[in-house]
């Protein structure tokens, strides 16, 4: 019998931090004596607890420390013969209460033989005396908490500011993670929260200097949307949208992040329209009268993905844009062609 290993795909795919733990969740290699598969992941549970096939020993789990996929990957098929000792010796008995794992003594050699590699002479599920034994720097994640990855100074080293979105705060966050990986001889870094520090450096510039009743309506003519349905992106009673818009009640900060992502949605849509226009045979842009006629072209097409919860009135805008830059004509479903 030969195991079949499930690679890890993600490099940090074996780092976990639950928020109100002091401590990523643990690691380890899994080897399904039943089902013949061997994968690394991280403890998904919190405490002590284990599954039955894990306490009756049908899985095996080796402690590693956390690992980058490539490093995980490697050490698994260092293990697979091992792995595969493993499991043909070992059998399921019926202990009268449960289905155990019985180990013969060459299934335990091979098993000795994996936590000795691993750096696991003497226990079960931990360190021997030697933690990573084994291991190069390189084969470890490097984990940072907040105060080891941030300076206090990304607003100014990012050009971070009200309008930033979340797609450049995730570009930001991955340029600190790509800085920190080299510094301790580790080529993957990972800090929890840092996506969240970054987040509330954004918000607390939008809280001092929220948009104005007129740069919100601006907004909503710029994405050509209905109040109605400007209300519904924002998450918001249409009365609320409209006091805003007259003045009456003041723009919560969160509003301009919100509103500065569905300005780049809407930047981006138009940028594909106009590339493909680029290789396209006719320079008609095709558009809507309602919004039932927009999502029902929208469905199962490719520009599907991305424009759910949009309006045809949005889409009327976003082919006058493109339209304005390439000359295109812009027509009506149905009526392309002189069609009736």
């Amino acid at each position: 019998m030969s195991v079949r290993i499930i690679k890890c795909t993600d490099p940090a795919e074996l780092f976990r931090h639950y928020d109100g733990q002091t401590e990523p969740q643990p690691a380890y290699i899994e080897l399904d004596t039943q089902n013949g598969t061997l994968l690394a992941t991280y403890n998904s549970e919190i405490g002590n607890a284990v599954p039955f096939t894990v306490y009756h020993g049908l899985d095996r789990r080796y402690g590693i420390p956390i690992l980058t996929a490539d490093a995980a990957n490697r050490v698994m098929e260092e293990i697979a013969p091992l792995a595969d000792r493993v499991i043909a010796g070992t059998t399921v008995e019926w202990d009268g209460n449960n289905n155990v794992a019985i180990l013969d003594e060459d299934a335990q050699a091979a098993e000795e033989e994996i936590e000795k590699l691993l750096g696991l002479p003497s226990q079960e599920y931990g360190w021997g005396d030697e933690p990573n034994q084994g291991f190069d720097d390189s084969d470890l994640v490097g984990v940072w908490d907040i105060d080891g990855a941030t300076n206090g100074s990304e607003v100014d080293d990012y050009d971070i500011t009200a309008d930033t979105t979340d797609a450049r705060l995730e570009e930001i966050e991955q340029e600190i993670l790509s800085d920190l990986a080299v510094c301790n001889g580790s080529t993957v870094a990972v800090c929890h929260g840092l996506d969240d520090y970054l987040k509330e450096l954004r918000d607390e510039l939008a809280d001092e200097d929220p948009l104005t009743a007129a740069e919100v309506r601006v907004a909503r003519e710029y994405l050509g949307l209905t109040g109605d349905k400007m209300a519904e992106k924002l998450g918001v009673n249409p009365r609320t949208l409209r006091s805003w818009e007259q003045g009456r009640d003041l723009v919560p900060g969160r509003i301009r992040p919100e509103i500065a992502e569905m300005k780049a949605a809407t930047d981006a849509a138009v940028a594909k329209l106009v590339a493909g226009l680029e290789d396209a045979d006719d320079d008609t842009l095709i558009t809507y009268r309602t919004d039932e006629e927009y999502k029902e072209a929208m469905r199962g097409t490719s520009w599907s993905q991305g424009l759910h919860g949009w309006s045809a009135s949005w889409h009327r805008q976003v082919c006058a844009r493109a339209a304005a830059q390439t000359g295109a004509r812009i027509d009506y479903a149905g009526e392309e062609e002189g069609e009736e």
